[in-house]
């Protein structure tokens, strides 16, 4: 009879636990939402819903598909659109699968976006690691405008795309825990900044000092990722370029940024540049003097490069003398730039987007001590020097330029 009654349980054990589980086709899986400010403090939701069917085996049905299908809706928050969107779409709306959020820069400015922020993550399916990008247009004209040519799949490129971030360092990581948890501590938050509408580009000298939308592109995908939002108490307040994040990311001691390629003038030849590969050679170190008033902070950042080319050819392969006068040129124009970041910092956004505070944080015994001291305040006034320890693994090789001879006929 025990054993009876055993095997008769055994289905109901099966099917205990999936009854509140839905069919894949019976869900809508958002892989990209976008939030713009509405009327009377509301938001304008956006949800990008992925095809299924594009990028499956049905090479046939997914050919005469869209990639995605975008739906808006106006309601106090991302919650309620949800619910919305379930009163008149056929399928379920699922965030399993989300992969990015993007906010509109005027919804970004507002004392709106820190409440409509902090009340997505109540919903359990709101993954914390979604990307942040804050767009220069509305978000929903920005998820319209974005057709990357060599993948349809929404939720594969922006995963891709992320791949291609932390390489470069033209944005930083973001994502929307590292926003929420930034809003209670006293450094500032770095979002992506990115847009779809081209200005007027300019052509720098160098390939990174750029805002999102002054890129020289003219064709392919209009979308352009460069630069950064600056966050401050959970509101933006400002940009930096694509250079200014790359040596704000390198000031971290655990950032995510390795190494990078850039520009510099060549010491030789003032028309020429030459182009270096730069490499993290070790954390930051970040010596801090509280005592004093205003503080006193030493950086010393250890790096080493690569010379990848020189206009100029100039003799930088062979010539020791020309090696040594090259190294003490880059070492002054980094800590020069470096420099630039940290007073941009302090002058104009008045605050830390370095995450320096955690390390201003242990100089004291308790809390309540280090919330006496005021670090923002005292890093607006703190005296910065930094020191550049620069080695040049390579110088590259060179030949002799071609040069034709009277004695040659054409």
């Amino acid at each position: 009879m025990r054993r009876l009654k055993a095997l008769l349980l055994v289905p109901l054990l099966l099917t205990s636990g999936c009854w509140d589980q839905l069919e894949l086709e019976e869900q809508a899986f958002v892989v990209v939402i976008g939030l713009d400010k509405g009327p009377d403090n509301t938001v304008e939701v956006t949800f990008q819903i992925a095809n299924p069917q594009v990028g499956s085996s049905d090479i046939g049905t997914a050919e005469s598909e869209p990639s995605s299908d975008t739906v808006r809706f106006t309601a106090s928050d991302i919650l309620s659109a949800k619910e919305l969107a379930n009163s008149v779409i056929t399928r379920t709306i699922n965030f399993a699968h989300l992969k990015t959020m993007v906010v509109h820069e005027e919804l970004a400015r507002s004392a709106l976006f820190p409440h409509i922020a902090g009340a997505a993550i109540r919903d359990p399916e709101m993954r914390r690691e979604v990307a942040m990008i804050v767009s220069r247009e509305k978000a929903y004209d920005f998820i319209q405008k974005n057709r990357p040519q060599l993948e349809t799949r929404p939720h594969k490129y922006f995963e891709l795309m992320q791949q291609r971030w932390q390489e470069t360092g033209y944005v930083p990581y973001s994502t929307l825990n590292q926003y929420l948890q930034q809003q209670v501590i006293d450094s500032m938050f770095l979002a992506i900044y990115a847009t779809a509408q081209s200005k007027a580009f300019r052509v720098s000298r160098g390939e990174d000092d750029y805002l999102a939308g002054q890129v020289p592109k003219e064709s392919g995908d209009p979308v352009q990722m460069m630069g950064a939002a600056v966050f401050e108490n959970g509101r933006m307040i400002g940009t930096l370029t694509g250079k200014q994040v790359r040596w704000s990311q390198m000031l971290r001691r655990k950032g995510n940024v390795k190494s990078f390629i850039t520009s510099f003038s060549d010491p030789l030849d003032k028309n020429a540049m030459v182009t270096v590969r730069l490499f993290k050679n070790g954390e930051a170190k970040i010596d801090m003097n509280l005592r004093e008033d205003p503080p006193d902070i030493h950086v010393t950042l250890p790096l080493r490069a690569q010379i990848l080319s020189f206009a100029s050819l100039q003799e930088y392969a062979t010539d020791f003398g020309k090696q040594k006068l090259l190294e003490r040129h880059l070492k002054g124009e980094i800590e020069k730039e470096v420099l630039d970041v940290i007073r941009l910092s302090q002058r104009k956004f008045g605050g830390d987007p370095f995450e320096w505070e955690l390390i201003a944080r242990k100089k004291f015994m308790t809390v309540k001590a280090y919330q006496n001291y005021n670090w923002p305040k005292r890093f607006k006034r703190a005296n910065v020097d930094v020191t550049v320890t620069l080695r040049i693994d390579n110088f590259g090789k060179q030949r002799t330029p071609y040069i034709k001879t009277g004695r040659e006929t054409g």
